[in-house]
């Protein structure tokens, strides 16, 4: 697998400054001079299907990656904090929800390309039902707001694959228990 979409993206030793860096495999960078490793291991991420009176809130991305494409609320999991701070923490920081209840409903592998470095995450998702709409959001992140029925996710204007996927797992699940 891919990690740096241009090959002089790391030239150096973090540790002692050579310029004799190579890959071990697809998440190891060694260093010939003095023999250090770095591992470029799997970040955590999270996100929030939002829940409210039978619609999802979706959010427009305004930064890359995924500028202008739909999103659910989330980030990445900070050093030190469990899954569900960093869903609360995420959520507080998009959207100025305090969410009170947040159930755990899956992960899914994901690839988040940043500057050059594609990152390989485990997307960590939860439901949370919510009272009232955000009425403020960090405009930084969020450049639009929707409240959608789970069937009218435009699932091609999504901008993660793992969040296509698990969307579509969970809109079938909901279509399966309304059908019976």
């Amino acid at each position: 697998q891919l990690l740096w979409r241009r090959k002089d993206m790391f030239k150096y030793c973090p540790s002692c400054g050579k310029a004799d860096i190579f890959f071990v495999s697809s998440k190891e960078l060694r260093c010939r001079s003095c023999r250090f490793s770095y591992f470029h291991n799997v970040a955590a991420a999270v996100a929030a299907i939002l829940e409210f009176n039978g619609r999802i809130v979706l959010i427009r991305r305004s930064r890359e990656p995924g500028k202008g494409k739909l999103d659910l609320p989330g980030g990445f999991a900070d050093p030190g904090e469990n899954a569900e701070e960093a869903i609360r923490r995420e959520v507080m920081e998009e959207l100025k929800l305090d969410l009170k209840a947040v159930k755990y409903l899956g992960s899914w592998p994901n690839t988040y390309e940043y500057e050059g470095v594609v990152y390989q995450t485990c997307d960590l998702f939860f439901h949370s039902k919510i009272d009232a709409l955000p009425t403020d959001c960090d405009c930084t992140e969020v450049a639009e707001l929707l409240l959608l029925a789970p069937a009218e996710v435009p699932r091609d204007q999504i901008a993660f694959q793992s969040t296509r996927m698990f969307l579509a797992r969970l809109i079938q699940e909901w279509v399966n228990r309304r059908g019976r």
